[in-house]
């Protein structure tokens, strides 16, 4: 399915259970207050703030909001692209590429016994053989 399609419907999925949860809100507060009516309402103005949150707190991460008091707490991801990008390289360097965790990996899997393994079985070993004849060939020529 098209990504674009998905994502209107999500959209419009979000949307309605908005404002069915806005409708549900609106509703209880003409109905004469009991237990259950008052549960209703709470689950209803509950729904609403997480959404508006939601929305919100996704908005604001990549697009600038107009609102003057918290506007430049908005497009925060724009505006600190390089920062992020930055500390993202220095922490995949630390963590991944780091001389200890590279030997870590290496003793883990044993790479040199996996190809050793690989070139052991007579297919295998057939296939690069011919490749490396074609290469060598080629050089030839």
């Amino acid at each position: 399915m098209n990504k674009l399609i998905e994502l209107r419907r999500a959209k419009m999925l979000a949307l309605s259970l908005l404002l069915i949860a806005a409708a549900t809100f609106v509703v209880t507060l003409f109905l004469p207050p009991n237990f259950w009516v008052s549960g209703v309402k709470a689950i209803a103005e509950a729904a609403m703030v997480g959404a508006l949150a939601d929305w919100f707190a996704v908005v604001a991460l990549f697009r600038r909001v107009p609102i003057p008091i918290i506007s430049r707490h908005t497009a925060i991801i724009p505006r600190n692209k390089d920062r992020i990008g930055e500390n993202l390289g220095q922490f995949v360097q630390e963590k991944f590429l780091d001389t200890q965790s590279l030997v870590a990996l290496i003793r883990r899997h044993e790479p040199a016994l996996l190809i050793g393994n690989w070139f052991s079985q007579p297919e295998n070993a057939r296939r690069v053989g011919q490749h490396l004849l074609q290469i060598m060939s080629g050089f030839l020529n």
